[in-house]
């Protein structure tokens, strides 16, 4: 029970700092955008949602779900957040590139997440 507990601290720790790699710049592009663009509104909605769903699946919110529900919803949840923060990634990238970059990482982490968990699930 100990190993199982110190193990989830780390992943729990993990996390943080991986998506802590991500908000931080996000905030610290956000803080100097004040003198030129800013980020549209709907990349705040996306990379919201990006890390809702990081949050809730790092928090076992799935399991609280019944089976049958989790299975369908798993995937393309992770598969549309993933084309909605490509799109964003590539919309921002025009408008403001120090927002885009975290977002563009936050996604290709998700994305590949997505097809590994696809990939070990179907085996």
């Amino acid at each position: 029970m100990l190993i199982i507990t110190i193990s989830l601290i780390f992943l729990v720790i993990v996390g943080v700092i991986v998506l802590s790699m991500f908000i931080v710049p996000a905030i610290v592009a956000i803080r100097k955008s004040e003198k030129g663009k800013r980020p549209f509104k709907i990349s705040y909605v996306v990379v919201g949602l990006l890390i809702f769903q990081w949050v809730f699946f790092l928090t076992s919110g799935y399991t609280l779900l019944p089976v049958n529900v989790a299975d369908a919803l798993f995937i393309p949840v992770w598969l549309v957040l993933c084309l909605g923060g490509a799109t964003t990634a590539i919309i921002e990238f025009k408008n403001n590139k120090n927002f885009s970059i975290p977002v563009g990482g936050l996604t290709i982490i998700s994305f590949l997440f997505s097809v590994l968990a696809y990939g070990i699930g179907e085996m």
